[in-house]
């Protein structure tokens, strides 16, 4: 099928544009083309994976360097919903993820290595926080942090 002719109104405009892993690994200007795709074919859903919008959305491309890009960031990226999201953290010796799946609420989730009866070893994970809104990552560190330290007091 992906040589057929295209005829408008029977399989053109594409109902959905699936853009894989932009700007990672590539030219920068695949961040810009992206915008310039969703501008032309204004019907069509869109969906980015492994698009790393954190970088383009929170500054690790500067402006000054990337003018074209900066110039995206506001009017097209900001505007993205994440239907699926994992982030691992691994700072100040807690472990643990910030974690969404459209459309539930935002959560922090804190990994404890366990003990079983046998002496065995294995990971529970315990949500220790939701939100509606994202939370910034050192504000989930700081909440993985705390629940570690309640559980560590509530264990001895």
């Amino acid at each position: 099928n992906a040589l057929d002719q295209l005829l408008e109104g029977e399989n053109s405009p594409a109902t959905l544009a699936l853009i894989i892993q932009p700007g990672n690994g590539g030219p920068v200007e695949d961040w810009v083309n992206v915008e310039k795709i969703s501008q032309a074919t204004a019907d069509t859903t869109m969906v980015i994976i492994n698009g790393a919008l954190d970088k383009v959305r929170g500054g690790y491309y500067p402006g000054v360097f990337f003018p074209k890009l900066a110039q995206t960031v506001d009017r097209f990226y900001k505007k993205f919903e994440s239907v699926f999201y994992l982030k691992p953290i691994s700072d100040k010796g807690v472990y643990g993820w910030i974690y969404r799946q459209y459309p539930e609420d935002w959560q922090v989730v804190l990994q404890t290595r366990k003990s079983d009866a046998k002496g065995g070893m294995f990971i529970e994970d315990t949500v220790v926080y939701t939100s509606q809104a994202r939370p910034e990552y050192n504000d989930a560190v700081a909440k993985l942090v705390r629940a570690n330290a309640e559980m560590a007091r509530a264990a001895s």
